[in-house]
């Protein structure tokens, strides 16, 4: 996903500019996983190999260890930058990766290809549709990300300090609707966040219990 430029814009960069990595347009790589709806990883920075290696080391430390009876399955959109940062961090024995290629037409998407870049997996499991309601629950969230806002980030670390503190909000504290437990009509269903899904906590977390939390050493 792309966020607005910082405090210089990226027409007026120049190759070789001093810092020219901190400025201009950013990128926001993210990783979730779809069942649980989990905000497993991100990573910001230009559109280049180097940022989706960043990211897919980070889900490699965050997630267990693929085998070939065990696969992880990846899905993506055709940039091919993720299938040299899958095969840099894992066994491509142990991992199904597919891409979903859109079609599009002035602006508008006309067609969809569904392509299994290794590993054996149904193509019809390939799709990206919730990572992409994510991106835009995203930009209805962080102000930063909004286009042609005066709230857009004019320091790249204080966007990433801002998406660090998002990514604990809505793992531990926004109840998800699609993964609310149904009840009889006459009793509230059950709220749960990713991280009640995940099993690490049994309950939608507060403000004040998030930031009073002391963690183990």
């Amino acid at each position: 996903m792309r966020c607005g430029p910082s405090s210089k814009k990226q027409k007026k960069i120049e190759q070789g500019d001093v810092g020219s990595d901190e400025h201009g347009d950013c990128w926001i790589y993210t990783a979730i996983k779809s069942d649980t709806k989990l905000h497993l990883a991100h990573c910001t920075g230009k559109r280049v190999q180097e940022t989706a290696n960043e990211l897919m080391t980070t889900v490699k430390s965050r997630g267990k260890v693929p085998d070939t009876d065990n696969k992880a399955t990846f899905v993506s959109d055709d940039n091919d930058q993720y299938t040299t940062a899958l095969l840099r961090n894992f066994d491509p024995d142990t991992i199904n990766y597919g891409q979903l290629v859109k079609e599009r037409e002035s602006g508008r998407v006309v067609g969809k290809t569904r392509k299994i870049i290794f590993g054996d997996f149904e193509s019809g499991d390939i799709e990206t549709v919730y990572v992409e309601r994510y991106n835009l629950t995203l930009r209805h969230g962080i102000s930063r990300l909004v286009w042609k806002s005066i709230c857009f980030s004019k320091c790249k670390n204080m966007l990433d300090d801002h998406f660090d503190l998002y990514q604990c909000y809505t793992n531990f504290i926004r109840p998800h609707s699609t993964l609310a437990i149904e009840t009889p009509k006459w009793i509230r269903n059950i709220e749960r966040t990713p991280y009640m899904a995940e099993e690490i906590t049994n309950h939608p977390w507060t403000w004040r219990e998030f930031l009073m939390f002391k963690g183990g050493s």
